[in-house]
């Protein structure tokens, strides 16, 4: 997916004091700090002294041995508002067959230099029928770790890449095979994207008529199966919810989107 803001990530952050002016002088804030690009020295967070950065170099230090072994390739890197998040996917070589599709798995990383993001690690799933990507319910971002003095150390963790996306590839797996052998019935689609979307009834939800025929008629769906309903869903959230493919791509992978795929997962595996 290209993005406009698509970048290498080759900056880093650095710490400066902040102050105000007042009418009696100019006074240092001493209980935060400003974090700034070093390539550009725009302000891309506030956060506390004792805030640990983890820089971008740092994030790529994570998957490049795994690329240089040749069992990851990237596949997107960017930045989002000016820098103060990054994100790093990179796609595995082994593939994958799920519900009959063909599937790359897809390591996800997310940072933030604005004080509120932790740094973030979750597989997702490209169906390539469709190159509908989307969170993958039962891992959900599942390593987060909190910009404190550990998290160099706890990072190293995540370069277990390999066994990380083959595990939550295997649930996913197992779990789509589930939900393509079971048969929608009576209510079950609007029940389910009412459920996605946190509404009492699907009435409710606006995109419903849309979803519907994406169950029905959506790429890779035949309307039939809650595998159908939960790719209908998913499918919404990766191509119609929003205008832009920046929109798309922050709402499906890092919004509101991504969780409305987990849900729609959880509650179809919970129908079964």
């Amino acid at each position: 997916m290209q993005l406009a803001n698509q970048t290498t990530l080759d900056w880093d952050v650095v710490s400066a004091p902040l102050s105000y002016a007042a009418p009696d002088g100019t006074h240092a804030v001493p209980s935060r700090v400003a974090l700034l690009r070093d390539d550009t020295y725009k302000m891309v967070g506030m956060v506390s002294p004792s805030y640990e950065v983890f820089q971008n170099s740092a994030l790529k230090d994570l998957v490049m041995p795994m690329v240089e072994e040749g069992l990851l390739q990237i596949v997107n890197m960017g930045e989002l508002n000016g820098g103060s998040k990054v994100f790093i996917q990179a796609q595995m070589a082994e593939d994958f067959t799920v519900a009959g599709d063909k599937t790359n798995a897809q390591l996800t990383f997310l940072n933030g230099h604005d004080g509120g993001t932790v740094l973030s690690a979750g597989v997702t799933s490209i169906r390539v029928i469709c190159q509908n990507t989307f969170a993958q319910a039962m891992t959900q971002m599942n390593s987060r770790l909190r910009h404190n003095l550990e998290i160099h150390a706890k990072a190293a963790s995540i370069q277990e890449t390999a066994q990380f996306v083959n595990e939550g590839m295997k649930k996913y797996q197992d779990a789509a095979e589930v939900l393509a052998t079971r048969k929608v019935r009576g209510n079950e689609v609007d029940d389910l994207i009412a459920a996605a979307f946190g509404k009492k009834s699907a009435a409710e939800v606006r995109a419903r008529d849309t979803i519907q025929q994406l169950f029905r008629n959506g790429s890779g769906n035949s309307g039939k199966t809650l595998w159908d309903a939960v790719n209908g869903i998913t499918e919404y959230t990766t191509h119609h919810a929003k205008k832009t493919v920046e929109g798309r791509f922050r709402y499906a992978n890092f919004g509101t989107g991504a969780r409305v795929a987990r849900v729609a997962m959880d509650r179809a595996l919970a129908m079964v």
